[in-house]
Formats: structure tokens, sequence, C-alpha cells
């Protein structure tokens, strides 16, 4: 049976990896291990941190090249998913580069990237019309507009015609059917009909 440490952080794992509940602990723990982590070991150790979380440890990961791009590719998504707002977590620069390391994906499977220009929608405040979640159904980005969960304020439906190679990952378990998107000098313009919910 495993034990608890006495600061409660660690158990003995039958997997070799000890449950820590801390990233910092966690991710210091696996650098000393100095050893690429299986897929089985990623998932396990993902799933021990707070989603918010996941995108630092596997950008540690990533940096200490604990994994492999191809499976950086089956979890970058998920931890950019699973983060409430995982801009606060990586910058953008960080981002850019683990997705860029992955490939595109979508839910976590590699695939090839849309040939064609999507037109997307974000539901938010104008402040934050800019950030990297994308849909393709305006009723998600009209629910994100509307406000009131996850502490976000009303705003309005912005819209952009988005090239193929700004496309960084695809996300469709939560039913947002998220693209994650480099906005980065990309043109987004309110929607006509957009009523403002602000």
């Amino acid at each position: 049976m495993p034990e608890l440490a006495l600061d409660g952080s660690e158990i003995a794992a039958a997997d070799g990896i000890p449950v820590i509940f801390d990233v910092a602990a966690l991710a210091a723990h696996l650098v000393d291990r100095a050893t690429t982590l299986t897929v089985d070991e990623l998932t396990v150790v993902l799933f021990r941190v707070p989603g918010d979380d996941g995108p630092v440890l596997l950008d540690v990961l990533h940096r200490h090249r604990l994994i492999t791009d191809l499976d950086l590719g089956r979890y970058v998504g998920l931890a950019w998913a699973m983060a409430e707002r995982p801009d606060r977590a990586l910058s953008r620069g960080r981002w850019r580069q683990l997705f860029t390391a992955a490939g595109y994906t979508e839910d976590g499977h590699r695939v090839p990237r849309p040939t064609a220009a999507q037109r997307l929608y974000r539901g938010s405040v104008a402040d934050r019309r800019g950030d990297w979640s994308w849909t393709d159904s305006r009723d998600v980005a009209r629910t994100y507009a509307a406000g009131g969960f996850g502490g976000r304020l009303p705003g309005a439906i912005w819209t952009a015609m988005v090239e193929p190679e700004r496309l960084l990952a695809r996300n469709t378990d939560r039913d947002e059917f998220e693209y994650v998107v480099d906005t980065d000098g990309l043109t987004i313009t309110p929607t006509p009909d957009c009523s403002l919910f602000a």
C-alpha cells in the first residue's frame, strides 16, 4: 500500500512515478529522472496536476526533451483545452513553439492542416478578441459572448477569415468546436448582426 509523505505531497506509485500534486515538484522530479516519458506516463502526470498547470508541465517536459514531438501532438491540444485561461499559463511564444513542434492536430491526432481559409468566430469582450480560442459555430461564440460562466463578462461576437497556417489545433471533445488560432496580425471584426451583450 502506498504511503503519504509527511508533507502530504507524495505517494509511492506502482508505475514508478510518485504522486506529486504540486506542478513545480512534479516537474523537478521528472527532470531529475531524465527519462523520456511513455504515453502512459504522460497521461498519468498530466492528470495529476490541475488543468491550469498542465501547460506548464508540458512546457517543462518539452524544454527538457522528456516528451517526443509526436507525443506532444497527443497532449498539447488537451493541455490547451483543460486550462481555463491557457494564455495566462504560458506566453504566446511558448504556445507557438509547442504547437509548431506538435504539428497540426485534431483531438490529439496529427492530421493534415486544412487547405482553405476558415470563417471562425469568437465570443468575448473587445479586449480579449485576439485570444486564441475560436470556433466555427456562431452558437458557441454567442454563448461565450453572453458571458456569465467562468467569470466572463458579456461581450460581442467577433469573426475572422483564418488562413490555414494560423490554425494550430482543433478540439471538439467539449462540443465547443474549438480551433486554436495564432491571431497575431489577424484582422478581427465584430459580426454585422452581433448585438453587443455588454
